[in-house]
């Protein structure tokens, strides 16, 4: 059973300019292990860590947190989710299993979709 889908689609470039702007943005939104990613990696993991509150349908609300959402890839390169206790649990309670991510960029846009 399919509990929410959410998709989005960044401009990197803008991105790139918010962050340089925004003093603290980029620690808010990415953890320790993110932060050193190209700016193309960071804007489709920005996408992503949007496509899942979306599909969750909360947005960003308690327990749902840019910092809580981590995004990664398994063994063969797949992109995954990976969340901390507090997320894992309210997913948990949601009765939400499983999740399927898909993130991509291409000159100057990234995006991610999201099933949950």
């Amino acid at each position: 059973m399919i509990d929410g889908i959410g998709i989005d689609v960044v401009d990197i470039d803008r991105f790139k300019a918010s962050l340089e702007r925004t003093p603290g943005l980029l620690e808010k939104l990415f953890t320790d292990a993110e932060r050193s990613k190209p700016i193309a990696s960071l804007a489709a993991r920005f996408a992503a860590k949007e496509a899942f509150a979306k599909a969750l349908g909360t947005g960003f609300r308690s327990p749902v947190r840019f910092q809580n959402i981590i995004v990664g890839h398994d063994d063969l390169g797949k992109p995954i989710l990976e969340f901390d206790e507090e997320l894992k649990d309210f997913l948990k309670q949601k009765n939400i299993l499983s999740q399927h991510i898909s993130i991509s960029d291409e000159k100057n846009i990234a995006t991610a979709f999201v099933v949950l």
